[in-house]
């Protein structure tokens, strides 16, 4: 049923980055749902402070990485069996990293929990989230992958199905376990660790079926050293990406333990999971494109590369400004959402809007970045990844504050927003100038 791949290399581009990036969308968006399904249902269900320790344990859940660069080109160049390999490769990336996660999650607890910012009154609650999640951090890893692989051989509908699976067994847990098992912030956390897992067997069933472009077997796990350095070198600009978002996280519970209380330490962890649902669909349509453009490039249509280029930037555009229209005439309603606490609501109205006030063009960086990985320029990559989230925001959101208190964090994210999205522009421009002139190639890659 959800076998069908697509023909990447020559159906129209217009129709395939529609029949790739909805699935694709819809997934994403019920992926942000994991985010705030908790928050919501701890707000009402716990007490909308209880939100604090959420932002706290936040960057550790935001860690990640993905594959599906290497897989599509390697699809589009016909080469079926080193696809297989760095499938197989990384899932056994996924498996150690879950376990090293862990492992310093569960020794370093405490010491954790407050350089990321935890006070007294938030660490109990932070404890109890982290208690479940840090028993579930590999399934975090294999669902993704899972997802990762599925639609990087064109099957969108099934990586969507996988997703959806699980945010539909997140909702109905969430409520059971924090409602009628009384398990507060720590039900929430248990429904999302069951809910990835079921996704995670999805995945696996699905990758096991014969009809799979790519099938997973379980006796090929293992770690070869040449695909390892391409998967991690690809992944590099992920996981900065993830990374740098957990320092900025870091940085902004810090500096609101300085400059501000416990209600704002609140407001950020809804603003913060806001954000992440906000970014989901452009994250979908840039997940969509991606194995288009890996594809083709792997095929050198170079034509098709730069069509689906630009209708993905063109299609950012306008879901940003949707997403703008919504956010900027109806904070409270968002806000709301959250909690019925008014001071809580009215205090993150004006954040809410400052943080987002480029949202409109936000989604050209996310295009930039997966287009980048998906020809295999890891330089570029890592450049896009470092500069908006760390080498831009990061000493903007450490300046801002000594002169406009707890407001200078908010208003540092519109300022790095536009001095990204124009980096951006300016390095894809000239990466679409060497396309057409036949000078950028990918590097010598291992098989």
């Amino acid at each position: 049923m959800f076998s069908k791949n697509l023909d990447l290399g020559r159906e129209k581009i217009g129709k395939l980055l529609v029949k790739m990036a909805f699935p694709a969308i819809i997934s994403m968006v019920v992926n942000g749902l994991y985010y705030l399904v908790d928050a919501v249902f701890i707000s009402w269900g716990v007490g909308s402070r209880a939100l604090a320790g959420l932002a706290i344990i936040f960057p550790i859940q935001m860690i990640g990485m993905g594959s599906a660069s290497i897989i599509s080109r390697k699809l589009g160049a016909s080469d079926v069996e080193t696809a297989e390999r760095a499938a197989m490769n990384s899932i056994s990336l996924s498996l150690l990293f879950g376990f090293i996660l862990t492992t310093l999650t569960v020794l370093f607890q405490r010491p954790l929990m407050f350089s990321l910012g935890a006070t007294d009154y938030n660490f109990q609650y932070a404890r109890e989230y982290l208690f479940y999640i840090q028993m579930g951090f590999v399934f975090v890893f294999l669902s993704m992958i899972g997802f990762n692989i599925t639609r990087a051989q064109g099957n969108a509908k099934a990586a969507g199905m996988g997703m959806l699976l699980g945010t539909v067994i997140n909702l109905i847990l969430d409520p059971l376990f924090i409602f009628t098992f009384k398990m507060g912030v720590g039900g929430a956390a248990l429904a999302t660790v069951i809910a990835l897992l079921l996704s995670t067997l999805f995945f696996v069933v699905m990758l096991r079926k014969k009809e799979s472009a790519i099938r997973i077997s379980f006796r090929k796990i293992g770690f070869e050293i040449r695909l390892i350095k391409q998967l991690l070198s690809l992944g590099l600009g992920n996981f900065f990406g993830q990374f740098c978002l957990s320092i900025l996280a870091i940085i902004i519970n810090l500096s609101l333990r300085r400059y501000g209380n416990d209600i704002d330490l609140a407001v950020c962890g809804i603003l913060s999971r806001i954000h992440v649902f906000i970014a989901m669909p452009l994250l979908g349509l840039a997940q969509g494109f991606q194995p288009i453009a890996g594809y083709n490039y792997g095929a050198k249509k170079t034509t098709r590369v730069r069509h689906v280029t630009m209708s993905a930037l063109g299609a950012s555009v306008g879901i940003g400004a949707v997403l703008f229209i919504f956010t900027a005439f109806f904070p409270i309603t968002v806000m709301s959402l959250f909690s019925n606490d008014i001071s809580l609501t009215e205090a993150g109205t004006a954040p809410l809007r400052i943080t987002l006030l480029l949202l409109p063009v936000i989604g050209i960086q996310i295009i930039g970045f997966f287009f980048f990985q998906a020809i295999g320029k890891v330089l570029n990559t890592l450049i896009l990844s470092l500069s908006r989230q760390f080498l831009i925001l990061v000493p903007l959101l450490m300046i801002f504050p000594l002169f406009l208190g707890t407001n200078g964090l908010w208003y540092a994210y519109p300022v790095a927003d536009g001095i990204s999205v124009i980096l951006s522009l300016l390095l894809m421009q000239s990466a679409r100038r060497k396309i057409s002139e036949g000078t950028l190639i990918l590097a010598k890659e291992s098989t």
